[in-house]
């Protein structure tokens, strides 16, 4: 064979097109989090189709009114899916099995229900989506920080129908702080104590009153950052750390429910009970003195004031609340909207830290979106 004909015959390799799986989901919601998501999604999608061999594919939306439904391929234009939800017809929102039935009929090698709400009793809609093979993605808190017994039936549900059920941004959002503790305890070490500042809010409130800036101030500038909840009390209560803190709490065995936990607002008690947003900041200003001496009290002790959930397995004892900490504290470094969870084990005698930006919805999206990958590369 002469020379030419060897490198004539290598000019030619014959290869197959990249294969591209399509991934449908269902995204509940339209707040900042899907909205974010969705943006994240379209601004990625054929990234993710030439790195991963996935696409992604929006097949519904919906939110507390409307529901659309898109069967076709490539899913929603998400140029404007705005205008498309909100040109659809009304929807019962607790009715939503027909979407999942629809979802499922797809034939998209792999199907997702993501739940970007904070909607109370979605546990059934979960179960209903994994029992038609639809695997769950959710930042909702709520159904895994609720009733216990409806807790352990999803997980067994989700392993029984061998589909995913993942809710890593529930606490700390894009942080690993779920699939870390679960690695943990899956292989074999003996969680002694948890410790973390679970809120990337509260933790900036924390910031700027040791910096000396008011009360009132700093959770004015909080609420135009878009990191209070529209109703601030839903940060300020500490009910928002004390969910994280039960989800954790159940990941290492722990039977405990909101019921059981030791919880001390972040502001004083008789703040929350104001109605109204608007009446709340009107009364704010009133507390500053009250809030600012607690802080200057910590400060003159050498110590840190933050806002810490604290775990104890031994004990089964759950406490939330302000806590003044040292300064060697790990929680002692935390700057901005930092988050951090500290693990120690019976390996890790020396905490197992996750620390970083714990707040903000482009972040809570990028781990939804996260998760969503996760899924579809395993599958």
């Amino acid at each position: 064979m002469s020379v030419e004909s060897v490198q004539l015959s290598w000019s030619r390799p014959i290869s197959a097109p990249p294969r591209v799986d399509r991934v449908a989901l269902f995204v509940l919601g339209k707040g900042t989090v899907a909205s974010s998501l969705l943006a994240q999604i379209g601004e990625h999608k054929a990234r993710i189709v030439e790195r991963d061999g996935l696409s992604l594919e929006i097949a519904g939306v919906c939110d507390r009114k409307s529901a659309l439904f898109v069967p076709r391929p490539g899913g929603l234009d998400l140029a404007d899916w705005r205008g498309a939800l909100g040109a659809a017809p009304d929807a019962d929102p607790r009715e939503r099995r027909p979407f999942l039935d629809g979802l499922t009929r797809l034939g998209s090698r792999v199907s997702v229900l993501v739940d970007c709400t904070a909607a109370d009793r979605m546990e059934t809609l979960y179960e209903q989506a994994l029992l038609r093979g639809i695997h769950v993605v959710t930042a909702n808190k709520k159904p895994f920080a609720g009733s216990l017994p409806s807790f352990r039936r999803l997980q067994t549900t989700a392993r029984r129908c061998r589909r995913a059920l993942r809710y890593e941004t529930t606490v700390g959002a894009s942080l690993p702080v779920i699939e870390t503790l679960k690695d943990l305890v899956r292989t074999g070490d003996r969680v002694e104590l948890i410790e973390g500042s679970f809120s990337g809010t509260l933790g900036y409130l924390s910031n700027e009153l040791l910096r000396g800036v008011p009360l009132s101030t700093a959770v004015g500038v909080a609420r135009d950052r878009g990191y209070l909840e529209p109703r601030p009390q839903d940060d300020l209560s500490g009910v928002d750390v004390a969910r994280k803190a039960v989800i954790l709490a159940r990941e290492i065995g722990l039977n405990l429910g909101l019921e059981d936990v030791r919880l001390t607002p972040f502001v004083p008690a008789e703040l929350l009970a104001v109605s109204s947003p608007e009446s709340f900041f009107e009364v704010l200003p009133t507390y500053d003195a009250e809030v600012a001496a607690t802080v200057a009290r910590a400060q003159a002790e050498g110590k840190v004031l933050r806002y810490l959930a604290r775990i104890d397995p031994g004990q089964r004892r759950i406490d939330v609340g302000p806590v003044a900490v040292d300064v060697h504290h790990p929680a002692a470094r935390l700057r901005g909207a930092e988050s951090f969870v500290a693990f120690t084990t019976e390996r890790y005698r020396d905490p197992l830290v996750v620390q970083g930006a714990g707040a903000g919805g482009a972040l809570t999206a990028a781990g939804v979106l996260a998760d969503i990958l996760a899924i579809a590369r395993k599958v």
